[in-house]
């Protein structure tokens, strides 16, 4: 029969066990290498550049269409807050993006106009932000956020 000391050290060591099985499920949870709070950060081509050699995992935002750029930026970022991730912007009309040269020498392999899911510097999905109407664009970009996050980035 247990004492009232044992008692307690088996109710202590109940109670660690239990913290810590719940600290690792809540850990696991958020175990994504692609989180954040909503920023699209615009980002020079040479440090693209550099992010897709070195890193290469996320979301980015490959802009060309000057006319639809500050709506797209918009309904981008409010999909990311929705969905707690960063992505990055690279702006074809950036005074030090290269014209001759083509996006893959920056590291992307999107098309123009697009926000695209990479891992490990390859391109594994992208969405067309000019096919849409600025009315379903941020439920769309939204939803390719959720399902990129489920398949490539959660462990």
């Amino acid at each position: 029969m247990m004492n009232r000391k044992q008692r307690i050290m088996a109710a202590a060591a109940g109670i660690v066990v239990t913290l810590g099985i719940g600290t690792a499920a809540i850990s696991s949870q958020n175990s994504s290498p692609v989180q954040g709070n909503g920023q699209l950060e615009e980002i020079k081509p040479l440090e693209m550049k550099k992010f897709m050699e070195e890193d290469g995992t996320g979301f980015v935002m490959y802009s060309f269409d000057e006319d639809n750029h500050t709506i797209y930026m918009n309904e981008v970022q409010k999909a990311l807050k929705e969905n707690d991730v960063d992505a990055k912007e690279i702006y074809s009309y950036d005074p030090l993006y290269n014209q001759k040269k083509s996006q893959t020498y920056y590291g992307l392999q999107q098309d123009t106009d697009t926000l695209a899911a990479y891992k490990n510097g390859e391109l594994k999905q992208q969405i067309k932000l000019d096919e849409y109407n600025p009315s379903e664009l941020e439920g769309e970009l939204s939803h390719f956020i959720e399902t990129s996050k489920e398949l490539y980035f959660e462990e």
